[in-house]
């Protein structure tokens, strides 16, 4: 049916801008509204609804209007907005029943998220489902403890099956045993519920797994060859071949100018050629073929050049372009074309009964899931999407051809507009939804019917790909819609940006301009997606710089590292560059956070006229005036706030910026979280020794160390709160009064202690009838007040936060009650329990009262959608997270299942083609996101934007950006932008070419030429760099001016003395009474533990933890192209498993194998019972191992697991004849010796502290023997021997200090020196001496 247009004339003098009254005005058809940031978008669609509810002609009634948004404030804020546009109407036309009707009928209107409106389709049509009318949404805890539970209960049905010999048994073992640990199945249990909460992001999630399956069972290489995956590895081969033909054409421009390197003319040619030929054979040819093109790809070597005619830097510059060209090359050819199309199939063939399993194991998990749920009458999130597809889906829908169901029909003919905000974030689910219910789509029953949906949103904001949101929705409609209604819908445009001054609009314009592009971030920055300044700012009469700012801090030369007091110390080079490791590179960046954390409160104090300067004026549009900038006008936006914010609230609160934000601390680790649910723990079973200490431990007894080792004495034996009662004598099985032995046996308390013991016994008992009798809430909020606990913890740093966090415990006991069957304190204990295996949190509490005059820290992501007049955007330096790229098994809506092959012989794994394609792919569309969480960020200020960026070597990174200097087009090639890893890799080479640049140019020893692409339509921007050193320096600086101010400052000094913990200095006047009460004053808050640092080492320890920094890791299955050697046998460390679900394999699988800990443990106790002075044959071997085995002291598997031929050698090498001559002999001793620390840590820096302590050692010697008068020391290991790893050499300096320590302990206990230390390789029957 043809679209009828109907609009509203724009009434004169209308504020609205003519785009943005065609979609105020416009009907006729689907509208797609791409609305770019500030232009306004929202009360373009509250205007556009109260014209149609207001309309002359054909008005309509806001019950017949579904207006969707993404979150319920954003709803509200809608709904409110609409109320006052319709009370302003009634003004105007005060006699209008129409518009006092739907001003009336408002608080029933389907102005609403599409989660509610799905649940209001469930709860209307429940019964098609069929579903309890009482059901209600599960919380995430919840529901995560139930799929653990329904997990465990089919890998045991599973396993069960397989121990049957079923084939499905069978099979459900092969997937184990392909993507599980040796120690249990956590990493399979991962793996279903991801894939399980993916395929549920599919309107048919059976389906979806199903086909992902199916596709590993392509019949030849023609098939594959149309496969998405071969299409995309394509697709990106072409990409990085573009890139690198750019970087030759680069060096053969400079290799041609003056000074530049004349000889590399020719071979830079000839690798152009040559990788031309592959552009084509890309291009035109089949990719099967592809491999030996590839591999036969060679690089010529350069033209020797004469150094009297040639510019060094010039030389290096092409050399480095060159370089940068093959390694592009070889990364293709290793990583895509490494082996042939006919290996790829086979590998597809021999997964595929693999991943076959793996979908019907999801399905069944599915289904019995959503069975538990339904059986409780749980609801989740999704299942809400789901229900009401299922309910809007006609019975006899495929997926190919979705039919809508009367319900679906009844919806469509009740809106007259389905009006959709922030279309950008739907999912395909949500996308199937609205179609079902609005009129003319494909599916709605009547494609001949005028479309009727509005979609309100902007791509370059879709930043929720990780919540499964499918900007590709909006891009597909984006592409497809034309300016009119003759295609299948219009497309209009909001470009005007009223948010942003010029200048921020300018400076938006000029990077996305150079950065976002349809290859890289999938929409291109053209004139249509660009910002137009919108007007709204009064002129600039007062010179003020709303200039953007791009400051950068230079972190290399300074060695810089911040104790905790802030002042500085020094590290080593390696320390800065991040050269020893994880541990170290947490440091830089801890360094890193601190820099620019001083430097954004360095630029605060000037923006608000701390120094010299005015303040800035900033334009309030709600007040129509122009005023002085405040800290809560301001805003600093970070990527993540998990281990950043609080660093940046505790610098800027020392230098008197007043600051907060929404911290990511985990609820369960606040101190006083953890003394609560210790007291309940107690209360719920005293006998329990740690929670009793903690309780007793804490402020709410306040008892000591020494009191608290009082009690343990009272008795030998037995738990805590024996020894308690004991110490009282009081028995423990009475209430009356103490026994004769109990009296006997009581220790002298001191008054003092005894009083704190009843007054807690008292206490503790009233709290357990509690417990038994009433309501658990009751029962914490009663602790609250009679312990006064709630109101002491308000008067500790952070107050209002640590009080927040004990309100929500009272709140969440109070909800586990009403929400669930299983009440009591034991179950709420034992849900809190599981949750925190689990690895859940409940999240931080909310802290009132922290907003008033404040710079506020929030992630980007919570910033979509708000504004600030200044905005700092800090940690551009920090890498993107990639995390998910790595992982052994990749997934993608397209191109479904991306595992690595598994090789179980040879026990390696490697990526198969689906992996290889997913990753390509999925590492392009995190660049695309990273992109849009770019452009929110920028987008977001009003007045000023200022970004801000620590950088390890600003001299490298200057020289890295270079190479964008020698581009012609004003956008930057795809390869540069799909290289970057930080928000720095794009803007970098983004300003290194703005005519403001020319100071950071002339430090990276570039010509100061800006590039002419960008001089006409540069905006002007404030780019400078400086030191850390600097920075620092400039906060210790400003930190002691302050105590040499004039004496009407002196108020203030004070102040910011008491905020930052420092020394306040009195008058001078002052008597002496107070000055000995301030001395006595600050000598108790300035008081510090006179052996802090002996709190950093352990008291005690063992060798085996001593030598763990030598230990080599566990490992997993290698890859094969980051390891060339194989391993024959690795085991996965608990810590390497991110899912905390640690659930275990049913005990019979678990004994089917020994672990190489436990084949160790085997042959000690072997060697513990093995005669020495007999035969040297493996009959005495045998011989032993059966008698262990009769005794019990050795399993079946044990005894079965030794190498007896082995033990054999041993007993017949040169040790063996030590032994049989030997006076005595001692096996297994244990031992104890007193190591100084600087001795047993010898990494710490030396003090005089650490001088005086001594750590206790702890080890056992495996055997120690005499022969003629001479005392050897004999340690035997089981590791596997592996010469790719260095063979016996390496292992024997890995234990080299063990032996030596225990040689020292040795010596000092028995006073005869070792004579000798042997170590006895049981793997390889080498016998080393040390």
């Amino acid at each position: 049916m043809t679209a009828k247009i109907a609009t509203i004339p724009k009434p004169p003098g209308s504020y609205w801008s003519d785009d943005q009254w065609k979609a105020i005005s416009l009907t006729g058809g689907d509208i797609l509204v791409a609305a770019a940031a500030g232009s306004g978008k929202t009360a373009v669609l509250v205007e556009r609804i109260i014209r149609k509810l207001s309309s002359a002609d054909t008005p309509l009634s806001v019950d017949r209007l579904l207006v969707a948004t993404f979150t319920k404030a954003a709803a509200s804020e809608m709904r409110q907005r609409i109320r006052e546009a319709l009370e302003k109407e009634l003004e105007r036309d005060p006699s209008s029943e129409h518009l006092a009707r739907q001003l009336a009928m408002l608080g029933r209107a389907s102005i609403t998220t599409l989660h509610s409106f799905c649940m209001e389709v469930i709860q209307r049509y429940y019964t098609l489902i069929p579903l309890d009318p009482g059901f209600r949404i599960a919380s995430e805890s919840e529901t995560a403890l139930l799929r653990q539970e329904v997990l465990e209960q089919l890998f045991e049905e599973k396993y069960a099956d397989e121990s049957e010999g079923k084939e499905d048994g069978k099979r459900f073992v092969a997937l184990v045993d392909w993507f599980g640990g040796e120690r249990n199945d956590d990493a399979v249990f991962v793996l279903v519920q991801k894939l399980y909460d993916f395929s549920r992001s599919h309107s048919w999630p059976e389906h979806w797994l199903s086909q992902a399956a199916s596709a590993f069972l392509s019949p030849d290489i023609d098939a594959l060859e149309k496969s998405q995956w071969v299409i995309s590895i394509l697709k990106d081969t072409k990409i990085a071949l573009d890139g690198v033909a750019d970087l030759l054409r680069q060096g053969i421009d400079i290799a041609g100018s003056p000074g530049g390197p004349g000889p590399y003319v020719v071979t830079l040619e000839e690798d152009l050629s040559l990788v031309d030929t592959l552009r084509s054979a890309v291009g035109s040819g089949a990719w099967s073929g592809l491999y030996d093109i590839f591999q036969n790809v060679s690089f010529g070597k350069l033209k020797p050049c004469k150094k009297d005619q040639t510019d060094p830097a010039l030389q290096e510059r092409v050399k480095g372009l060159r370089d940068e060209a093959k390694k592009m090359v070889t990364e293709l050819r290793t990583q895509l074309y490494g082996r042939k199309a006919e290996e790829f199939l086979e590998e597809l063939h021999k997964a595929a009964p693999v991943m076959e399993e793996l979908s019907k194991l999801i399905t069944a998990f599915s289904q019995r899931y959503q069975q538990e749920k339904m059986n409780k009458g749980w609801l989740d999130f999704s299942d809400l999407e789901h229900y009401c597809l299922q309910i809007l889906r006609h019975p006899d829908s495929s997926p190919d051809h979705i039919i809508p169901s009367d319900a679906a029909m009844e919806y469509q003919a009740q809106y007259d507009e389905v009006l959709l905000d922030e279309y950008q974030d739907t999912n395909t689910v949500q996308e199937d939804i609205v179609r079902l219910i609005s009129r003319g789509a494909p599916m709605s029953g009547n494609s001949n019917s005028i479309g009727n949906r509005f979609m309100v949103g902007d791509v370059k904001q879709s930043i929720y790909r990780f919540r499964l949101a499918e900007p590709g929705l909006f891009l597909d409609k984006y592409r497809s819609y034309g300016e009119d209604f003759d295609g299948i819908g219009l497309r209009i445009d909001l470009a005007r940006n009223f948010r942003s001054r010029r200048e921020v609009v300018d400076a938006v314009n000029l990077l996305f301009r150079q950065i976002m592009n349809e290859g890289v971030a999938e929409i291109s920055y053209d004139l249509r997606a660009e910002l137009v300044y919108g007007e709204g700012f009064p002129e600039n009469t007062t010179h003020q710089d709303y200039r953007p700012e791009l400051l950068l801090i230079d972190r290399n030369g300074d060695n810089l590292s911040f104790a905790e007091d802030g002042d500085i110390t020094n590290t080593t080079a390696s320390e800065v560059n991040g050269e020893e490791g994880d541990s170290d590179e947490e440091v830089v960046e801890l360094e890193a956070v601190r820099l620019e954390a001083r430097a954004i409160a360095a630029r605060i104090n000037e923006l608000t006229g701390g120094g010299d300067q005015p303040p800035l004026m900033i334009y309030d549009k709600h007040e129509k005036v122009m005023r002085a900038v405040e800290y809560k006008d301001m805003v600093i936006l970070l990527r993540s706030t998990l281990s950043w914010a609080p660093i940046f609230i505790e610098e800027l609160r020392l230098e008197g910026v007043p600051a907060f934000g929404e911290l990511s601390q985990g609820y369960f680790q606040a101190s006083e979280v953890e003394t609560m649910l210790s007291l309940l723990q107690i209360i719920d079973n005293p006998l329990q020794d740690i929670p009793l200490a903690a309780v007793l431990r804490s402020p709410l007894y306040g008892l000591t160390e020494e009191e608290l080792a009082e009690i343990r004495l009272s008795i030998g034996g037995g738990s805590y709160y024996e020894a308690l009662l004991a110490a009282l004598a009081i028995e423990a099985n009475k209430s009356d009064a103490p026994s004769a032995e109990a009296a006997a046996n009581a220790v002298n308390l001191a008054e003092n202690l005894k009083l704190k013991l009843e007054h807690f016994l008292a206490q503790l008992n009233t709290w357990r009838n509690m417990a038994r009798d009433g309501e658990l809430s009751s029962l914490i909020w009663s602790i609250y007040r009679e312990t006064g606990y709630l109101d002491w913890v308000g008067g500790l740093p952070g107050g209002p936060q640590r009080q927040g966090n004990l309100r929500a415990l009272h709140d969440r006991a109070r909800q586990y009650e009403m929400t669930t069957s299983s009440r009591g304190l034991f179950r709420f204990l034992r849900y809190i329990g599981r949750l925190r295996e689990n690895g859940g949190d409940l999240g931080a509490a909310p802290a009132a009262g922290e907003q008033g005059d404040a710079v506020k820290i929030m992630t980007i992501h919570k910033s979509k959608g708000l504004e600030f007049p200044v905005v700092f955007v800090a940690g551009l330096s920090k890498m993107f997270n990639r995390q998910d790229l790595n992982a052994a098994f990749l997934m993608h809506k397209e191109m479904g299942f991306g595992p690595k092959f598994v090789d179980g012989d040879l026990r390696v794994s490697y990526p198969t083609l689906p992996n290889l394609a997913i990753r390509r792919r999925a590492q392009m569309e995190l660049l695309a996101e990273e992109m849009r969480v770019l452009y929110v960020a920028l987008t977001r200020p009003k007045d000023k934007l200022i970004l801000i960026s620590s950088v390890k070597d600003l001299a490298k990174s200057v020289e890295a950006w270079s190479g964008a200097l020698e581009i012609k087009e004003e956008q930057l090639p795809d390869y540069i932008l799909a290289r970057g890893r930080c928000y720095l890799d794009w803007i970098g080479p983004s300003l290194i070419r703005h005519p403001a640049a020319s100071e950071l140019r002339r430090f990276g020893g570039l010509p100061d030429t800006s590039s002419p692409v960008l001089s006409d339509r540069a905006s002007d921007w404030g780019i400078r760099y400086v030191s850390a050193r600097d920075i620092v320096q400039a906060g210790t600086g400003a930190a002691e001016a302050a105590a040499t101010n004039e004496s009407s400052m002196v108020d203030a000094a004070k102040l910011k003395a008491m905020i930052s913990g420092g020394a306040i200095v009195t008058d001078s006047g002052a008597n002496g009474a107070a000055l000995e009460l301030e001395k006595q004053v600050n000598d108790k808050l300035g008081w510090s533990y006179p052996h802090s640092e002996a709190t950093s080492i352990s008291a005690k320890t063992s060798v085996t933890e001593m030598k763990s920094v030598l230990a080599q890791m566990d490992e997993q299955a290698a890859d094969l192209f980051e390891v060339q050697e194989l391993r024959y046998e690795k085991e996965i460390a608990d810590d390497e498993i991110e899912f905390k679900l640690h659930l275990r394999r049913p005990r019979f699988m678990e004994q089917s194998k020994l672990t190489p800990t436990e084949r160790g443990t085997a042959y000690h106790t072997l060697m513990q019972h093995l005669p020495l002075n007999e035969s040297t044959d493996e009959d005495i071997v045998h011989i032993t191992l059966q008698r262990l085995r009769e005794l019990h002291i050795m399993t079946e598997e044990q005894t079965a697991a030794i190498n007896a031929n082995r033990i054999a050698d041993f007993l017949r090498g040169p040790i063996g004849d030590l032994l049989r001559r030997a006076d005595w002999i001692k096996r297994e001793m244990p031992f104890s010796y007193g190591l100084p620390a600087t001795n047993a840590y010898p990494q710490l820096v030396q003090s005089e502290q650490l001088d005086q302590e001594t750590v206790l050692i702890q080890g056992i010697v495996d055997c120690l023997f005499f022969v003629d008068g001479k005392q050897y020391l004999l340690d035997y290991k089981s590791d596997r021997v592996h010469p790719h790893m260095g063979g016996i050499s390496a292992l024997t300096e890995t234990y080299r200090f063990q032996l030596e320590l225990y040689a020292t302990a040795v010596e000092d206990i028995t006073g005869v020196p070792v004579e000798e230390k042997w170590l006895y390789f049981i793997d390889s029957g080498d016998a080393v001496k040390l």
